[in-house]
């Protein structure tokens, strides 16, 4: 994956620019990446750092029957890489069906809104934080080598359906998506603990990679090869989201924007 330091991101780990167009007051980007088993070939894809740009929507204070009180927030947002909404090609090896190296390039293609949905439990002194993230994800393949040779895949190889996860709300959010969860701590007067959206941490889930259409060229099918190679359910993910740089604010928090109001943070990923 080709990363770079763009004008003012001096001494930040490289990573791709993150340049929100027209900020407003509630623009939000950060840094997101991981890695994300592959069960059928008994081995885990890292996922490339990413960027993710949000608009925050209105805080709602919610009293609920039992006593509680909550604090509900609904964002949305999208991936960006050079003006496309995905993540950067990244590169996966892997032994297929246990003895064949085999190295494709991918990419992430977001396929519809992705929407985040935070709920933070407020009780004096802890308040408690869980988050959802959504997003359609389709997977596309851009090239295989086998055994170092080369497998011609063509320029439409890509999943049926965006990836499927468990979805704990199907009424509310049907259709095919990666759901992602992360939980928290907001300590009063402490560092937050766990994940809180503004400030990052661990986003977990589960995915069912779909068959693959349109894999091959010159009358070779490829479908069912990546299908039988790849596709399955009981992939887990793990994610690492970088602090949040609040890109409309006038005056950005040290250490949080860069000098061009990109993410300052770049997270490392963890297994």
């Amino acid at each position: 994956m080709a990363t770079e330091n763009a004008p003012g991101t001096a001494g930040r780990p490289k990573a791709p620019p993150c340049v929100t167009e027209k900020p407003t007051s509630t623009s939000l980007s950060a840094y997101i990446t991981g890695y994300s088993n592959v069960r059928k070939l008994d081995g885990a894809s890292l996922i490339p750092v990413s960027c993710v740009q949000l608009e925050q929507g209105e805080p709602v204070i919610d009293f609920r029957p039992d006593g509680t009180l909550h604090l509900l927030q609904k964002s949305e947002g999208s991936l960006r890489y050079q003006g496309r909404k995905q993540t950067p090609p990244f590169t996966s090896t892997f032994l297929t069906f246990g003895f064949a190296p085999t190295t494709a390039t991918l990419v992430l293609e977001q396929a519809g809104p992705l929407v985040v949905e935070s709920d933070v439990l407020l009780v004096f002194p802890d308040n408690i934080a869980e988050t959802y993230i959504r997003v359609p994800l389709v997977l596309r393949v851009l090239d295989v080598e086998v055994n170092g040779t080369p497998l011609d895949v063509g320029p439409d190889c890509r999943t049926v359906t965006p990836l499927r996860s468990p979805e704990p709300q199907p009424s509310k959010y049907p259709g095919d998506h990666l759901v992602l969860l992360g939980k928290g701590q907001l300590l009063n007067g402490t560092d937050a603990t766990g994940y809180v959206l503004t400030s990052g941490g661990p986003l977990t889930g589960e995915v069912t990679v779909p068959a693959f259409k349109g894999c091959g060229t010159g009358g070779e099918n490829l479908d069912r090869l990546l299908t039988a190679s790849i596709s399955g359910p009981g992939n887990h993910i793990r994610q690492m989201q970088g602090q949040t740089c609040a890109v409309g604010v006038e005056v950005p928090t040290e250490g949080q924007c860069t000098a061009d109001r990109q993410p300052y943070v770049v997270p490392k990923p963890e297994r």
